[in-house]
């Protein structure tokens, strides 16, 4: 509960500094950007990236230790996860804030075979992140930025040992904060490399299809909690850091 006061804080001081940072259309970043003029002075820009994240699965981890301890699993513990990121930006004219909307496309797997046939483990979702940046440095080719905000994150997940089988989901409210810079060798196109933290974990995953009881589980009904053997739900997660490399195209 503490991070999330913290990073509502976090969150709400970005917003005052979007709104309050001296409004001068002759900034270095909004020259830079080219702005036209539109919604006063301001200026748009898209793009797309690919980032890895250190979700730490404990959940699905502890089935992979019960399938390793009961069927000798090949399958490995979950690790990197990949995530697919687009983005919108409206840049303010002051050159030194700008909001973001952020949705991301969420993966990570892993897979084996153990002495009851294949194992198969998959989580897919995604989130959707507002967020505040403040630009404190910046000139002609590269931009130094902060960033915050509040969002929404869903997992689905599909687990299969031998016959057994089990497909859930979960979702959770978190929030996300980080670091990073922008390069711009012209001022239209340029190249993001950020480092996130998101807090986003997911307590509870509903089973909306099963079949018998996967290694490590003990409920496995639809439309009922995933729980482990000792009958305690099964959490995933969206937390963990992430390293980001995206391309942005300024219009």
């Amino acid at each position: 509960m503490k991070k999330l006061n913290f990073s509502s804080t976090f969150l709400l001081l970005l917003l005052v500094a979007c709104f309050t940072l001296p409004d001068s259309a002759v900034a270095a970043g909004a020259k830079k950007r080219g702005a036209k003029g539109i919604f006063g002075g301001g200026a748009f820009s898209v793009g797309l990236g690919l980032a890895l994240s250190t979700a730490d699965q404990t959940g699905m981890n502890t089935m992979i230790d019960a399938a390793k301890s009961a069927a000798s699993s090949s399958a490995s513990k979950m690790g990197t996860a990949t995530e697919y990121v687009g983005y919108l930006t409206y840049r303010f004219a002051n050159g030194y804030s700008a909001i973001q909307l952020r949705p991301t496309i969420f993966t990570q797997s892993s897979s084996g075979s153990g002495s009851d046939g294949s194992h198969d483990y998959t989580l897919d979702g995604y989130t959707v992140f507002p967020l505040a940046r403040i630009i404190p440095l910046s000139n002609d080719f590269i931009d130094f930025y902060i960033q915050g905000g509040l969002g929404y994150g869903k997992l689905n997940g599909t687990v299969k040992t031998g016959a057994s089988r089990s497909e859930f989901s979960g979702s959770a409210f978190g929030v996300q904060a980080g670091l990073g810079a922008e390069f711009c060798f012209v001022p239209e196109h340029c190249f993001n490399l950020e480092g996130n933290y998101r807090y986003m974990p997911i307590e509870r995953n509903v089973v909306s299809s099963g079949t018998g009881t996967p290694h490590g589980t003990s409920q496995n009904t639809a439309n009922k909690e995933l729980e482990d053997l000792n009958g305690n739900d099964i959490a995933t997660t969206l937390s963990g850091i992430s390293g980001l490399i995206s391309y942005t195209f300024n219009f």
